[in-house]
């Protein structure tokens, strides 16, 4: 039983089209059109009916040679057939029709039952057609593909091939922006470039696997590869010049012809991953250390069940130091696999496969449950410990249950939130932020601390700062690979830690290693550091080991006392803070480094009395900065070679004199923070010139 379709009849004769359609009616529906130019309005607007036309080729307005001519035009029309009705045997016409891209012929009058025959075979050649090709390219779907290649291998010839699969990078960003209508166009592009390439080849086979990725097999020389992939980027670039289209191209060297194309294939895809996101790499060759690496992350996912189920996923604990004390003030909770079979096994060979699997968000909780655990029993023993916290992945950010499951968990083993604390990624921020924000909010409101982690590393960082709410910053040390600690990267650093000061967050560097680093962090004000120079990440046991270390030591010798005092000046919500903003004397803080002075803090008498006064014109206030620095820059240089530098008397202006005292309260081998204290000694100067005269 045939599926009721619907035929077009184009012919101008309405007697002809009212007996054609009392021959087919009872088996398909009829739309008529009396010339080409009405047919093709008809079929533009029912193209996903008509299943067949049946042609006229004598018509007035336009006949049915230009009707051909313009439907061919069309790609989306290639799997309707056209059966041309025809009154003569004019070979001349048929050989004509033919190369048009006419399917079949059927004379007038006509034959109800050859009629009914002919519609009926080109409808089913249409369908099994259509199996065989994309709709939107009309290239071979991906199993015709297989079968093609695999005859292609079977004759005997000698000629190496090769299997190249290749897809447009970030081309859903295109559908999303532009549409799918233009996707088609950029995907109808790849087609017609692959149809002119496979005229230069006597053995080439091509088609649509899936979305945005095609595949050839062809002969294999480099140079071939390069023209494929060129030519089709060079393509690409014509239809939108915008778009900046890159290609990522696997290919896999048929050397063994006996593996299913299918393997073949794959081979070809996992060399496509290779290249993926490498801006000035768009070929990678397959070899035989891709399928190794496969097979080890399918490995890695096959034993995620057995490896929680048995715990052998262990917590590893590395310490976050308190910079004014060189004490430990809570650690990073970070995932060792201890596998039965192969032993501790690195992060870096698991957490990447789960977080591209999704399966990282159930280690996440995992993790989140034995940290708990871990809590619970320092409680349970009579300890205080300093908060834990614990990675958020993206998987769980964006998970709708993640407020109860946390909650839920500090429930269960009677914990309070703020000893679990939580640190997201801030690349996890750039996505549907208002949900994150309300996710945030209810989580802080259970007294969890939140802190944004490996901050700095995205494009929006202080868009995402100024809207989220959190209680840490934390940043690592990167800003400062590769560089002398007077580069740019250390101006960077000291930019980031001062603004989060501003916005009153402590902050946390990670990824220290030299006693270098510490000073300079603990010079620019930084409240935690946290790497190799302090701890390594370790065993539940040894970090048990560490603290009762610290705790019999007591703080260790030689900590600098006036760290703390930096700290505070940086946080004008504390105590010191206010008191500083209190005194009746003016105080500046400088940062002096290579000769040159950087203002860092002033108290509220210091803008009122030494530089601020609403009276004074723009001109005298430039002076006045001009000879602060001129006679600090002098004093600052004294203290740097080690010679004594007394108290310096300054005329501020006509009559008002000051007395500056220079104090260090931070140093290390190329910075130093100076604390200048200025107490007003005009009296004293008026009373002393009056007596020498």
């Amino acid at each position: 039983m045939y599926r009721k379709s619907t035929i077009l009849l184009v012919d101008d004769e309405e007697m002809i089209k009212r007996r054609l359609r009392d021959v087919i009616a009872d088996d398909y529906e009829v739309l008529d059109a009396s010339n080409g130019q009405e047919a093709l309005e008809i079929l533009a607007a029912n193209i996903d009916r008509v299943a067949v036309i049946v042609l006229d080729l004598i018509m007035p307005v336009m006949d049915g040679f230009q009707f051909m001519d313009e439907f061919r035009r069309h790609q989306e029309y290639d799997n309707i057939p056209v059966i041309v009705a025809t009154s003569n045997e004019d070979w001349h016409s048929e050989k004509k029709c033919l190369e048009a891209g006419v399917w079949d012929f059927v004379m007038k009058p006509y034959n109800p039952v050859l009629l009914q025959f002919r519609i009926r075979n080109a409808i089913d050649k249409s369908r099994m057609i259509m199996t065989e090709r994309d709709a939107v390219t009309g290239l071979f779907t991906r199993f015709k593909f297989y079968r093609e290649v695999r005859l292609l291998l079977s004759e005997e010839n000698e000629e190496t091939l090769a299997l190249v699969r290749f897809d447009i990078d970030r081309f859903k960003m295109i559908n999303n922006f532009y549409g799918a209508r233009e996707g088609d166009r950029v995907l109808q592009s790849v087609a017609s470039e692959l149809r002119r390439i496979s005229m230069v080849f006597d053995r080439f086979v091509y088609g649509r696997m899936e979305n945005d990725v095609f595949a050839v097999c062809m002969p294999f020389r480099e140079e071939n590869i390069d023209l494929l992939v060129n030519a089709i980027q060079i393509n690409l670039r014509k239809v939108n010049k915008d778009y900046n289209i890159k290609l990522s191209c696997g290919v896999y060297v048929i050397n063994d012809d006996t593996l299913d194309v299918s393997e073949m294939y794959d081979r070809a895809y996992l060399a496509a991953k290779s290249c993926k996101g490498k801006f000035v790499q768009s070929i990678v060759y397959y070899d035989e250390s891709m399928i190794e690496d496969m097979r080890q992350e399918q490995f890695i996912i096959n034993e995620v069940n057995r490896a929680i189920d048995e715990e052998q996923f262990e917590v590893y604990l590395q310490p976050k130091i308190n910079l004014a004390t060189d004490c430990s003030y809570g650690a990073e909770a970070l995932v060792r696999w201890n596998h039965p079979d192969k032993g501790m096994m690195s992060p870096g060979e698991f957490i990447p496969v789960y977080e591209r699997n999704g399966i990282i968000g159930r280690l996440d909780q995992y993790m989140w449950r034995q940290v708990c655990k871990l809590l619970r029993r320092w409680l349970d023993e009579g300890r205080h410990p300093n908060p834990i916290s614990v990675n958020v992945s993206r998987v769980n950010i964006y998970n709708p249950r993640l407020v109860q499951i946390l909650k839920k968990l500090i429930t269960e083993y009677q914990i309070p939130a703020e000893l679990l604390n939580l640190e997201l990624t801030e690349s996890a921020f750039m996505e549907d932020q208002d949900m994150i924000m309300r996710t945030m909010s209810s989580l802080r409101q259970l007294g969890f601390k939140i802190m944004m982690d490996d901050f700095g590393s995205g494009y929006s960082s202080l868009n995402v700062l100024k809207d989220m709410e959190v209680d840490y910053l934390k940043v690592d040390m990167k800003f400062l690979q590769d560089q002398e600690l007077n580069g740019k990267g250390e101006k960077v650093l000291t930019s980031v830690i001062r603004m989060a000061k501003w916005m009153h967050l402590p902050s946390i560097v990670e990824g220290v290693e030299t006693l270098e680093q510490v000073d300079f962090l603990k010079c620019i004000g930084c409240e935690y550091a946290q790497g190799y120079y302090y701890a390594k990440p370790m065993s539940v046991a040894d970090y048990e080991a560490f603290i009762a270390k610290e705790e019999a030591m007591g703080a260790k010798a030689g900590t600098d006392e006036n760290i703390a005092i930096i700290n505070e000046l940086w946080n004008t919500r504390s105590n010191t803070s206010r008191l500083f903003d209190l005194l009746e004397t003016p105080i500046a803080v400088y940062e002096y480094r290579h000769g040159k002075l950087e203002l860092l803090r002033t108290n509220i008498r210091y803008d009122s009395d030494i530089v601020f006064d609403k009276d004074i014109s723009e001109q005298e206030y430039a002076r006045r900065v001009q000879a602060e620095r001129e006679l600090l820059s002098q004093a600052f240089a004294k203290i740097v070679r080690g010679d004594f530098c007394g108290p310096m008397e300054y005329e501020l202006a006509a009559d008002i004199w000051y007395r500056m005292t220079v104090k260090v309260i931070g140093k290390r081998a190329d910075t130093m923070i100076m604390m200048v204290t200025f107490f007003e000694i005009s009296e004293y100067r008026i009373k002393r010139e009056a007596e020498w005269k």
